[in-house]
C-alpha cells in the first residue's frame, strides 16, 4: 500500500489502468452503451474495460467475458476470487445459434459426508448463513469460514472453459489486463470495508491476514493495493494455463494447504473436477424462449416463476395487483425450491415436472381462483449476500455470454493459500448442513446456489442478463425478464426498474423507488412490505438486435466498442 520507490501510484493512475482505449463508448452516466463490434456490461468498472479491450483488439464476446471475469477477481476479491466457488451461466454460439449451459459449480470433496458438521440449536443472536438459511447453528460456523468450508473452486474452471471452447484470443492475452491492474495497483475500495468487518477472523489465518492487510492493519478504501502474491499466481496461470489450478502446481498448493489445515479437499478432488457444458434448462414466457444454466444453479426457479406469471395478464409497475401476484407466486416457488431442489445427480429432483406449464397452473390454482389470497408461512428469510458479480457481453457475430461468478459471502471461506494470494470460496455452506435433505452434504455433490444468468430470444433481439445479490437474484432476474418481454424494457431500464423479493414468508422486500401508493395498497391488502434502499445487487444486460445492432445496460458500467 502507499507509494513504492520509482512508482507514482496515485489514485488517478490506479483507476486509469485501462482507460486509454479511445473507442470505448458509454452514454450519459455510463449506465448505457451501444457498439458496432461488441458490448460489455460488468463491474467493477475496470473489469468492464478489460472485457471491452479484448473486443477492441479482435476478440469475441467470450474473450470479453473471460477477461472481465478475471479482472473482477483481482479488483473485488471479497465478492469473488479466482478461487471462488461458482461460475455459472449461459452462452450463445453465434456460428450455430445454439445456447449452452456452463456449470462450474463447486463440488463437495470425496471425503465429505452429510454429518461432517456438528449441528447446534439456532443461536438467535447470530446473523450467520446457517440461521438465516437453514434455521440452525453449526459449531464454529465450520461450513462457512475456515478449511472445512472449502469445496472444489469452480470460478477459474468456468472462465477457462468458456475461453477454451468459444474464445478467439490466446489464453495469456485474456490475463494481460489483470496483470496490468496488479502491476499499477488499485484502491482497495469497498474491499476495505469487507476486511474491516471480518478482521477478527482474518487475523486468525496468517496467510489471509498477510494478503488482505499487507501493512498489518485494516486498509483504507483509498490505499493502493498490488496483490503481489496474486500477481505471481496469475503469471503462472498465464503461462501454464487455467488447468494449473486443478492439475498443476497451484492446484497442489491449494489442496495441500486446505487438507493440511483440516479441510476435506484433496489433490484428487481438484484433478477430477470438470465444468459441465451442455443443454440449458429452457421454457417460454409468452412465447419467448428463456434459457438458464442447469441445477444446482438457480435458474430453474426463475423459469417456474415465469411459468406462473404467464397465467395472468401482463402487469404494470403502477398496478398493486401485479406486485401482489409477484409476492404470492414468489412464495410458491420458494417453497418448491427449498423442498425439492438440489444436485439432480445425487437427489430425486422432479425437474421435468417443476418446469411443466401444467404444474405451474396447478401450483397457482388457488391464486387464480382467489386473486386477493394472501398466504403466510412463518420461516425467516435469508439476508442479503455481499458476494457475487455478474457479467454480460455480446458481439456483432451473434455471440453472447451471461455469467455469474461468486465467493458466496465476503471472502468466501476466508482461507488464503500461502504465497498465492488466492482466497477460496465457501461452496460447502451452500449445502444444507442438516442431514437427510435433498441439498444435504454428499461426496461429489454440487451445492444449490442462487446464480440465475439467462438469455432470452425475442423476435426483435436477444438479451443476456443477470445480477448479484444472493437469494434476491431469483426474484429480480424474474422481474427483469418480465420487464423485457411484457414492457419492452431495454437493458438500462430493466436493471433500474423497481424490485421486489420474497421467500417462503412475508415481509416482502421492495426497493425505495416503488411508488408509495403501491406500497400502501399492498399493505391495505394485508401484505407485510418492507421498503429498502435496494433489493438485489447490480445488474448487467447485453443485447443484440436482429439487425446486428448492439447495446448494453448496467447499474455500474456499460461499454460499447
Amino acid at each position: 500500500m502507499g507509494r513504492e520507490p520509482g512508482r507514482d501510484l496515485t489514485r488517478r493512475a490506479a483507476l486509469g489502468a485501462l482507460t486509454a482505449v479511445s473507442s470505448f463508448a458509454a452514454r450519459g452516466d455510463g449506465k448505457s452503451a451501444a457498439g458496432s463490434k461488441g458490448v460489455v456490461a460488468a463491474e467493477p468498472p475496470d473489469a468492464a474495460r478489460a472485457g471491452a479491450k479484448l473486443i477492441e483488439e479482435g476478440g469475441n464476446a467470450m474473450d470479453a467475458a473471460a477477461a472481465a471475469a478475471i479482472a473482477a477477481c483481482m479488483l473485488e476479491p471479497d465478492a469473488v476470487d479466482i478461487g471462488g466457488y461458482v461460475c455459472a451461466g449461459v452462452v450463445r454460439d453465434g456460428k450455430t445459434g445454439r445456447i449452452w449451459s456452463v456449470d462450474a459449480n463447486s463440488v463437495a470433496p470425496a471425503a465429505a459426508h452429510e454429518r461432517m458438521y456438528r449441528i447446534l440449536p439456532p443461536a438467535k443472536s447470530s446473523s450467520s448463513i446457517n440461521l438465516n438459511e437453514y434455521q440452525c447453528s453449526v459449531e464454529d460456523d465450520a461450513n462457512v469460514h475456515g478449511p472445512k468450508a472449502v469445496g472444489v473452486p469452480g470460478v477459474m474452471a468456468g472462465i477457462g472453459v468458456i475461453a477454451e471452447r468459444w474464445g478467439r484470443a490466446k489464453w495469456a492475452r485474456l490475463v494481460e489486463p489483470s496483470l496490468a491492474l496488479l502491476d499499477r495497483g488499485f484502491p482497495f475500495g469497498p474491499t476495505a470495508n469487507s476486511v474491516k468487518a471480518l478482521a477478527p477472523f482474518l487475523r486468525t489465518l496468517d496467510a489471509s491476514a498477510k494478503h488482505l492487510m499487507p501493512e498489518g492493519r485494516i486498509p483504507a478504501p483509498d490505499d493502493v493495493w498490488h496483490r503481489r502474491d496474486m500477481e505471481k499466481s496469475l503469471r503462472r496461470l498465464a503461462s501454464a494455463g487455467w488447468r494449473d489450478m486443478y492439475e498443476g502446481e497451484l492446484g497442489r498448493k491449494i489442496a495441500d494447504h486446505v487438507n493440511g489445515a483440516g479441510g476435506a479437499l484433496t489433490r484428487a478432488d481438484l484433478a477430477k473436477f470438470q465444468p459441465r457444458v451442455g443443454d440449458p434448462y429452457r421454457s417460454t414466457y409468452r412465447g419467448v424462449p428463456v434459457h438458464v444454466s442447469v441445477l444446482a444453479n438457480g435458474g430453474l426457479s426463475v423459469l417456474q416463476m415465469l411459468n406462473m406469471m404467464e397465467l395472468f395478464e401482463p402487469g404494470k409497475p403502477d398496478d398493486p395487483a401485479y406486485w401482489h401476484r409477484l409476492i404470492e407466486v414468489g412464495k410458491l416457488v420458494w417453497r418448491d425450491r427449498l423442498r425439492y431442489l438440489a444436485d439432480p445427480n445425487h437427489a430425486n429432483v422432479p425437474v421435468a415436472r417443476l418446469l411443466s406449464k401444467d404444474y405451474a397452473a396447478g401450483r397457482a390454482e388457488s391464486l387464480l381462483a382467489h386473486p386477493s389470497l394472501i398466504d403466510k408461512v412463518e420461516h425467516p428469510a435469508a439476508g442479503p449476500s455481499p458476494g457475487t458479480i455478474h457479467i454480460s457481453t455480446a458481439d456483432r457475430e451473434g455471440n453472447m455470454v451471461a455469467i455469474t461468478i461468486s465467493h458466496g459471502g465476503s471472502f468466501g471461506s476466508c482461507v488464503t493459500v500461502p504465497g498465492t494470494g488466492i482466497t477460496l470460496g465457501h461452496g460447502m455452506c451452500r449445502f444444507d448442513p442438516r442431514p437427510g435433505r435433498p441439498n444435504s452434504v454428499g461426496p461429489g455433490k454440487r451445492p444449490l446456489n442462487n446464480t440465475c444468468a439467462a438469455i432470452l430470444n425475442l423476435k426483435d433481439r436477444d438479451v443476456a442478463l443477470g445480477l448479484r445479490g444472493g437469494r434476491r437474484i431469483v426474484s429480480v432476474v424474474t422481474q427483469m425478464c418480465l420487464g423485457v418481454v411484457d414492457r419492452g424494457l431495454d437493458g438500462e431500464q430493466a436493471v433500474h426498474a423497481p424490485r421486489l423479493h420474497v421467500e417462503e414468508q412475508e415481509p416482502a422486500a421492495v426497493s425505495q423507488d416503488l411508488e408509495a401508493r403501491v406500497v400502501a395498497e399492498l399493505r391495505a391488502m394485508g401484505h407485510r412490505v418492507a421498503p429498502g434502499v435496494g433489493v438485489g445487487g447490480h445488474g448487467n444486460v447485453a443485447e443484440r438486435a436482429k439487425d446486428g445492432s448492439l447495446r448494453a445496460g448496467s447499474n455500474v458500467l456499460a461499454l460499447g466498442i
